[in-house]
């Protein structure tokens, strides 16, 4: 696997691209670390031809996930829906709105999609429409079809996991920081960071494991009479282990229901609010 640091590092692989496949299968060792640099090539796709006074509005639009003529389909822990898959099938036959526009449509973690949605898929890959484009991710390509794999061009990319593991840490205790500052009110802080992880329900449920390893590691110290100046020591003391330990319920009952395929957005809601509770007679 090719090593990436960033944004650099892939343009320099991709630049020596001077005609685009219409199919792509990315094979990464972290969905997360790598969606970023897919949506950048979907955005090299689309904007090729793309006359440079509309570039950067259409630029600005697939950052902002507002391109009409770019559709990310995320599967869950479960798969894919019905619904999904039909909105997809209808997305590839539907040709742009603009002239000669090109479409491209993203599939977080392929590997996820039941073998009758792949064949589907595949029909699509062995007749493809014209600027139409595939951007196929997975972190196991050994799941994936051979039939599928042989109609894409396959670019492998590796990222540094222990600094993506060091970035999950920091950002969870950000979170229960800014939970324990403002509250319910963390609500409207915290919707941009969660934003990225809720593309993918497994990283969603691994950055609530980080905070509950965080909160573990904690509770123990205190039980155990140790006390360091990390930031959640600030916030608790010792007679309040009781609140430490009614967090780390509500977060693995949080980390229970996540598989279960509900709405994040409104479980992220429900457990700040459930944590501003528990917080109201903690120290700011």
């Amino acid at each position: 696997m090719t090593k990436i640091n960033n944004l650099n590092d892939f343009h320099n692989l991709t630049s020596n691209i001077t005609s685009f496949s219409h199919a792509y299968l990315f094979d990464v060792n972290s969905l997360k670390e790598a969606f970023p640099y897919v949506k950048d090539f979907a955005k090299q796709i689309i904007c090729e031809k793309i006359p440079n006074d509309l570039k950067k509005n259409i630029e600005y639009q697939i950052d902002n996930d507002e391109f009409d003529d770019l559709y990310v389909v995320n599967p869950s822990t479960i798969g894919i829906s019905t619904i999904e898959i039909e909105k997809l099938l209808n997305y590839m036959e539907t040709k742009s709105l603009r002239e000669e526009g090109r479409r491209v449509y993203i599939i977080y973690g392929y590997e996820r999609l039941s073998r009758d949605v792949s064949n589907k898929i595949l029909k699509f890959l062995e007749e493809p429409s014209e600027n139409i484009y595939a951007l196929l991710m997975t972190e196991n390509i050994e799941r994936i079809l051979s039939t599928i794999i042989s109609r894409c061009q396959v670019i492998n990319l590796t990222f540094d996991i222990n600094k993506e593991e060091n970035s999950n840490i920091t950002n969870m205790k950000r979170f229960l920081e800014c939970v324990m500052m403002k509250k319910e009110h963390a609500i409207a802080y915290v919707n941009n960071y969660f934003k990225d992880l809720m593309l993918d329900r497994n990283e969603f449920y691994n950055a609530f494991g980080v905070l509950e390893e965080i909160i573990s590691n904690n509770l123990n110290k205190k039980c155990n009479g140790k006390y360091h100046e990390e930031f959640i020591d600030n916030y608790f003391e010792e007679q309040e282990i009781n609140v430490l330990i009614n967090i780390l319920d509500k977060t693995n009952r949080l980390k229970s229901l996540i598989k279960q395929n509900i709405n994040l957005n409104l479980l992220l809601d429900r457990y700040i609010i459930e944590l501003a509770k528990e917080l109201v007679s903690c120290k700011k």
